[in-house]
């Protein structure tokens, strides 16, 4: 949170829906709250993405088959074809990215923390208002994300991942 001025999130997966157990707040005016306890839909959150993308192809069809992929807003991804390619993309750049996905004015990036099978264990988010997340932010708070899901998956005994491709690489 000090790092990007954000709203930090700590989320794991639970029956096929992302559920936040931690956040500390940031201190500007308008931030995100996400209480403890909360579920949000895994295909149209941060989060949840993050933690697909991390899942293998059986475990991401079981979870779209038992929850479905109802539209949460009009930028929600809504097809297991759309889905698919949006975890392609976030295995390459290391976050994900909900930009208004499940919230209008609301952006986020988020990255898995893996287990030692480089499974994920949970995910970790920054998440703000459209406003001050602009375009020109969302590499840079990915890779400040990733780099700290990467630590975190360190210090607990996890997989971390040498090779990404950053945003400017492609």
């Amino acid at each position: 949170m000090e790092d990007s001025g954000e709203t930090v999130n700590l989320a794991i997966e639970d029956q096929g829906e992302a559920i936040y157990l931690s956040q500390v707040e940031c201190r500007q005016l308008m931030r995100v709250f996400a209480r403890p306890g909360g579920r949000v839909p895994m295909h149209c959150s941060g989060v949840g993405k993050a933690l697909l993308s991390a899942m293998s192809e059986g475990e991401v069809t079981r979870i779209i088959q038992k929850r479905g992929m109802a539209r949460a807003t009009g930028h929600s991804i809504d097809s297991p074809a759309s889905l698919h390619h949006a975890l392609t993309e976030i295995t390459g750049l290391g976050y994900a990215f909900d930009d208004e996905e499940h919230a209008i004015g609301l952006r986020c990036v988020a990255a898995a923390i893996l287990d030692e099978y480089g499974g994920p264990m949970a995910a970790i988010s920054l998440s703000g208002p459209k406003a001050r997340i602009d375009n020109s932010r969302v590499p840079v708070l990915g890779e400040l994300v990733h780099r700290a899901a990467d630590q975190i998956s360190a210090e607990l005994g996890g997989a971390v991942r040498v090779e990404r491709v950053t945003a400017s690489q492609g």
